[in-house]
């Protein structure tokens, strides 16, 4: 009768063990992210959403951090045609989906025009007509640092990884300051 087990047994299953924990170890890694550059993505989408409605409609939107479903929600204040003599009223949009950061995804700072907002519920609002605020959102995951970074004037937000402009994304540049300012286009 044989008790236990004898040391080329266990020299076999701890073999094993290493084999496929090198081989899980990365992917896992590789999987944070990709989580993590998709929630920068969305709400990259989101922003030139908001920057889109800013420069192109007549009411005003916002950026909204909704508490009830701790979701990125981009909102428009609408008047109801059927009833024009009451106030407009803030609805979500129709085209633009609410966003919940994954987990190991979290957003630490908010800013607009440099004012940190209180992270259990914040809103940033457009002005029709007017100039629309700097958004900055930071994002920590997989031990990274992930900004994104809408100036008034861009389209869409640049995006800033670990404090480096991250390749193919939108910086916005002074033409005037470039001496480009009489360039044909």
């Amino acid at each position: 009768m044989r008790r236990g087990f004898i040391q080329i047994e266990l020299i076999v299953v701890a073999a094993l063990l290493s084999v496929v924990a090198a081989l899980l170890v990365p992917r896992l890694t590789v999987m944070s992210r990709r989580e993590a550059d998709m929630a920068a993505e969305r709400l990259s989408e989101g922003l030139a959403r908001f920057a889109f409605r800013d420069a192109t409609g007549a009411q005003q939107s916002a950026i909204w951090l909704n508490p009830e479903s701790d979701c990125v929600e981009l909102w428009n204040l609408e008047g109801d045609p059927e009833r024009p003599a009451e106030p407009p009223q803030w609805t979500p949009d129709r085209y633009v989906q609410a966003y919940r950061l994954p987990p190991g995804v979290e957003l630490v700072d908010v800013f607009s025009d440099g004012e940190r907002l209180p992270m259990g519920e914040w809103r940033i609002v457009s002005s029709v007509g007017g100039p629309r605020p700097r958004v900055e959102m930071r994002l920590l995951a997989d031990n990274r640092e992930i900004v994104l970074l809408l100036e008034p004037s861009a389209s869409m937000p640049a995006r800033i990884d670990n404090g480096q402009v991250r390749e193919g994304s939108r910086v916005s540049v002074d033409l005037d300051k470039r001496g480009m300012d009489r360039e044909p286009w």
